[in-house]
């Protein structure tokens, strides 16, 4: 694992991100778990151990550079093996993280690492987001979401978790999504904040984090029943 680190801490350094030994070791061992268990299931596409610092863990810990210190609560929805999540429940132990897949499996697998690891902070559920939405609608600091659907339909399952004022950050590959979004924000009463734009420190990959900030109360009848925002995207 001395290489792992060793790569990994030349990864932080080039991000500008700091982070202390402890959280450095629990990533690792998070690293671990997930070559592992990738060897039996497919958690990630991504095989190696590198590629899954650099395009996971490094991608993840970009949050950090918009997270705010006041922002205390946050729902990763569609988090697969746990990223963003997870990474940033290690990151800020005194944050609480809900992780949300409807892929059962995946979710057992962070429940296992986190029994491992012992942390307190991370709390998972494999309900669909219109189904969790009924006891935790405006519950939230903020919202976390990477790249997974199109940005007018992940906005509809998102905004309602998040209290007015509170943030969804997704990150996102391209922005040719957020032109085709300016009726979802709308309904939604939401708005686009800033674009922030970073470079992975080695294969130098462009990755986007968009800040949405919610500015008013959602209408209950979002997100729609399952399947609709798909079919028929705001």
């Amino acid at each position: 694992m001395e290489n792992e680190k060793k790569y990994f801490e030349e990864l932080l350094t080039k991000s500008s991100i700091e982070m202390n030994d402890e959280a450095k070791g629990k990533m690792l061992d998070f690293l671990e778990l997930l070559y592992e268990k990738n060897q039996v299931m497919n958690l990630t596409a991504i095989r190696d151990k590198e590629g899954m610092l650099e395009k996971h863990f490094i991608d993840s810990l970009l949050l950090t550079k918009v997270i705010k210190d006041e922002e205390k609560s946050f729902i990763d929805v569609g988090t697969g093996a746990g990223f963003p999540g997870f990474v940033l429940a290690i990151f800020y132990p005194e944050k609480n993280f809900l992780l949300v897949d409807s892929v059962r499996k995946k979710i057992e697998f962070i429940n296992e690492v986190i029994e491992k690891l012992g942390l307190e902070n991370v709390k998972t559920s494999f309900e669909r987001a219109e189904e969790l939405i009924k006891g935790k609608r405006e519950t939230f600091d903020v919202a976390l979401c990477r790249g997974v659907a199109n940005l007018r339909i992940i906005l509809e399952y998102m905004i309602p978790f998040i209290k007015i004022n509170g943030r969804f950050l997704p990150q996102k590959l391209n922005l040719n999504e957020v032109e085709e979004s300016g009726n979802a924000l709308k309904l939604l009463g939401s708005t686009i904040e800033e674009i922030h734009k970073f470079n992975l420190p080695k294969c130098g990959d462009e990755r986007i984090i968009l800040e949405i900030v919610k500015n008013k109360k959602t209408h209950e009848k979002y997100p729609r029943k399952t399947g609709i925002p798909a079919k028929k995207p705001l």
